[in-house]
């Protein structure tokens, strides 16, 4: 399975690499055709290895966008024309301009779509101290939690940066779901690690149709000596010590 990862939608002009036009967005779905899975369809696959092999896609998006409610949600998702899709919410962004509001999110759930956390001040975890780290992760699942009444399993490392002390508090506060920026196709290293394609606005149709065609082409030779040789997963473990 393939995991795409989007940001901001815009009707023209975007403001930075990871904006992306209405008509830019609608043509990547048009790639994906009749491929796309809602979340909880993808998450029931994830437990399968052979879903390593699916052609499915899951579309993800960060930051809490208000563009996750007025594009994605109202003319895609609620027309039926893609079946949901991730939103990973930033809980301090929550209302502020360009940002959906609480009902907004809250509505979004109801209907379909899985709202994830992607912390409180979308920050590098990395960085924090353990107090600090705490409250990103905890206060945000919690305060999501109490909002939606529900358990929100999902986990989007802002920036797509992380360390195993990092996941390994995320694993201890209740996420089980934690999802990165890499390429290649969603199983990572860890099998509670999904791999995301972050894209941006120079991503064309032809990137986009080889991505979805094969998204470990562009892995390097790296992943796939180590991948060959079976020690992929102790070096990934090694690098995000």
């Amino acid at each position: 399975m393939i995991a795409l990862n989007y940001h901001e939608l815009v009707e023209a002009a975007p403001s930075n690499a990871w904006c992306l036009t209405h008509d830019a967005f609608d043509a990547h779905l048009a790639l994906c055709g009749g491929r796309l899975v809602s979340p909880g369809t993808f998450l029931q696959r994830c437990a399968d290895p052979e879903a390593d092999a699916d052609n499915a896609v899951l579309l993800t998006f960060d930051d809490g966008f208000l563009s996750d409610y007025t594009h994605v949600y109202a003319q895609h998702m609620m027309t039926g024309h893609i079946p949901g899709f991730m939103s990973f919410i930033p809980v301090d962004f929550v209302g502020k301009p360009g940002r959906m509001g609480w009902e907004m999110i809250a509505e979004l759930d109801r209907e379909g779509g899985a709202i994830g956390s992607h912390g409180m001040a979308h920050v590098d975890l990395t960085t924090l101290s353990d107090s600090e780290l705490e409250r990103e992760l905890a206060v945000s699942k919690s305060m999501l939690e109490d909002r939606l009444g529900r358990l929100v399993p999902l986990f989007a490392f802002p920036y797509g940066r992380f360390s195993r002390r990092v996941w390994d508090a995320a694993l201890r506060v209740g996420y089980t779901h934690l999802f990165t920026i890499q390429l290649g196709r969603h199983r990572g290293f860890e099998p509670f690690l999904y791999s995301r394609l972050c894209v941006t606005n120079n991503m064309d149709a032809s990137y986009m149709r080889l991505h979805l065609q094969d998204p470990d082409a562009a892995r390097g030779f790296a992943w796939k000596i180590s991948t060959k040789i079976g020690i992929y997963r102790q070096m990934m473990r090694a690098r995000y010590r």
